[in-house]
C-alpha cells in the first residue's frame, strides 16, 4: 500500500506495533507528544499539543482512538484497576500496521517505538515528572502535584 503522506492517526496506529502490553491514554498522549517534539516528521503528520491537566495534550487523539476502535483496528479494554481505558491492536489492526509500516520512514518508526517503550516503562508519577522536567512549558496548567 503506497501512501503519499502519513496522517497523525497513522502514527497513532503505528504506536501499537510491537507494544508488549495495552497502552493507556496518558501513555499514548505522551508517546505521541515526544514523537511530535523529536521526530523530523512534517507538521501535517503530527498531532498538535497544548499544556493541559496532565501536561502536553492533543484534543485530536481521543476522537481518532474512538474511530480506530469503531473501524475494528484497535480494541479497548476497561478494568477495575485503572480509570483509563487501555488499547491494543486487533488482527485487522495488525495487518493495517504492517501495510503502514512499509511506507513509514524507518528512522521515524524506530523513534516512535523507542519513545513508546520509554514511556511504558515509567510509573505514572515518574512519566509526568520526566515530561515536565524536559518540557516545563507544558506543565503550566497541570493539576498533577509533584512530590
Amino acid at each position: 500500500m503506497a501512501v503519499d503522506a502519513l496522517q497523525p492517526r497513522d502514527w497513532l496506529l503505528l504506536l501499537f506495533d510491537g507494544a508488549g502490553q495495552p497502552l493507556e491514554r496518558v501513555r499514548i498522549q505522551k508517546s505521541l507528544f515526544l514523537f511530535a517534539e523529536r521526530s523530523k516528521a512534517p507538521d501535517g503528520e503530527k498531532y498538535e499539543f497544548v499544556p493541559y491537566h496532565y501536561g502536553p495534550f492533543s484534543f485530536g487523539i481521543y476522537p481518532d482512538l474512538d474511530r480506530l476502535v469503531e473501524e475494528g483496528l484497535l480494541r479497548v479494554e476497561l478494568d477495575g484497576s485503572s480509570s483509563s481505558p487501555r488499547y491494543s491492536l486487533t488482527g485487522p489492526g495488525a495487518r493495517a500496521v504492517e501495510d503502514l509500516s512499509r511506507s513509514a520512514p524507518a528512522e521515524r518508526l524506530d523513534l516512535l517505538r523507542s519513545l513508546r517503550d520509554w514511556v511504558a516503562e515509567r510509573s505514572f508519577r515518574n512519566l509526568l515528572n520526566d515530561v515536565y522536567r524536559l518540557y516545563p512549558d507544558y506543565a503550566v496548567n497541570s493539576v498533577f502535584q509533584k512530590p
